[in-house]
């Protein structure tokens, strides 16, 4: 549990402090995954066992993907700004971000602590950062949905966190709203 609540720490720590110097988000990102990214690669990998059905993964997968998304209406989170960068800076930053987020979040936290607590601290985590507070809901849906598919899937649960974050994006730029 110890070591958990270390990456928790590091995690927010880090992107806390990149937030807080640099400009853009993208690059905030950016620098947060090029500084945990070595060292969550290198960090012994506790064992998780892989359980469930291929209808857990199907319901995980929609609920991580539809998630958000409700979770942000249910609480009124409406984006009334531009995209913070580019489409491509975001793409990149988001991008290696969600690699990071898998191999701390999914590969060394989630086992430790369970699918439910993680979606919790994933989702609290968010929102200290941004101050955001009404998509809590729907980053504890998005990460619970995502635990549901890495428990049948560790595989597949990366692509459907990059997949959601890159059609986010996408969608972002596509309705001139920024949708993180």
């Amino acid at each position: 549990m110890e070591r958990a609540v270390a990456w928790i720490l590091a995690i927010a720590g880090v992107e806390w402090w990149w937030r807080r110097r640099l400009r853009s988000r993208a690059s905030a990102w950016q620098a947060t995954a090029l500084v945990l990214l070595p060292a969550s690669l290198f960090a012994p990998r506790p064992r998780q066992p892989v359980r469930g059905g291929r209808t857990a993964c199907v319901a995980g997968g929609l609920i991580a993907v539809l998630g958000y998304p409700l979770g942000r209406t249910l609480l009124g989170d409406r984006s009334r700004s531009r995209p913070a960068d580019g489409l491509c800076s975001e793409l990149l930053g988001l991008g290696l971000l969600t690699v990071t987020e898998e191999l701390v979040w999914g590969r060394q936290v989630e086992p430790l602590t369970g699918v439910p607590a993680t979606a919790v601290l994933f989702a609290l985590k968010h929102a200290l950062i941004e101050g955001r507070w009404r998509r809590v809901l729907g980053l504890g849906l998005f990460w619970l949905g995502l635990g549901l598919v890495r428990r049948q899937s560790p595989r597949v649960a990366p692509l459907v966190h990059c997949a959601a974050n890159a059609s986010g994006v996408v969608i972002g730029h596509w309705l001139d709203q920024d949708q993180f």
